[in-house]
């Protein structure tokens, strides 16, 4: 019997967990993220093949990590100064 309630408290816990990181704001963040991930994914790829530009692949997600932390500073900024 209490192996079934703590499974059961298991799984309310991650529900709670998964509905509170699948929210409107965080679908909004990812998508912003995954598409500057595939806008410098696909600026590298052709700039190699043309020989335009050499890529250091292993730099190649620094863009998104940006977009990630001007998302993260401007959420927190507006937060801050928000009038109640």
């Amino acid at each position: 019997m209490k192996s079934r309630n703590i499974l059961s408290s298991k799984k309310n816990l991650q529900q709670m967990m998964l509905s509170k990181i699948n929210t409107t704001q965080n679908k909004i963040i990812m998508k912003t993220m995954l598409l500057c991930l595939f806008l410098s994914l696909s600026f590298a790829f052709v700039s190699e093949k043309t020989g335009w530009l050499e890529v250091d692949w292993k730099i190649i997600f620094i863009p998104a990590l940006l977009v990630l932390q001007i998302i993260i500073i401007g959420t927190a900024l507006k937060n801050r100064y928000k009038k109640h």
